[in-house]
């Protein structure tokens, strides 16, 4: 029997681009407990008889017509962070994002890179006697790729 190859819950990592050149990546602090990519297809479901039984159930078939992902993450409210997630959430612009899946070194494993757009930022009160918390969500702004690790 062979085991499963794992990770731990924190060698998944969203990482924001800095728009420079070379662009360098950082793992925002505000995203400290959280975080995950989620990936959708849309499509048609179009029915397709049986031409020898046309009384029979027809089978779907589905045709895939867009793909999108969501990157989402939460945490304890990182007060530094605040203005730039403000400002990055009313910019129309969309910024370079990896999400690691693996250990930091990328050893194992690789990462998920695209252009997202920040389409929530919410700082949120905590429990009494707790701390300030946050969620963020990003939406694909074009193609997302799997880069393996090397």
């Amino acid at each position: 029997m062979t085991d499963a190859t794992t990770i731990r819950g924190d060698q998944i990592l969203i990482k924001v681009g800095d728009g420079a050149d070379p662009e360098q990546f950082a793992h925002p602090c505000l995203i400290n407990t959280t975080r995950s990519i989620s990936f959708t297809a849309e499509g048609n479901a179009v029915q397709i008889p049986d031409c020898d039984n046309p009384s029979d159930p027809a089978w779907t078939r589905f045709i895939k017509s867009t793909l999108s992902a969501t990157v989402s993450g939460a945490g304890t409210l990182h007060v530094p962070n605040v203005a730039d997630y403000f400002a990055w959430l009313q910019s129309p612009d969309s910024k370079n994002v990896q999400v690691v899946v693996g250990d930091l070194a990328n050893t194992i494993g690789g990462h998920f890179a695209g252009k997202f757009a920040l389409t929530q930022f919410t700082p949120a009160d905590g429990d009494r006697g707790g701390l300030a918390s946050c969620t963020i969500a990003m939406q694909s702004d074009g193609r997302v790729q799997w880069v393996a690790a090397t």
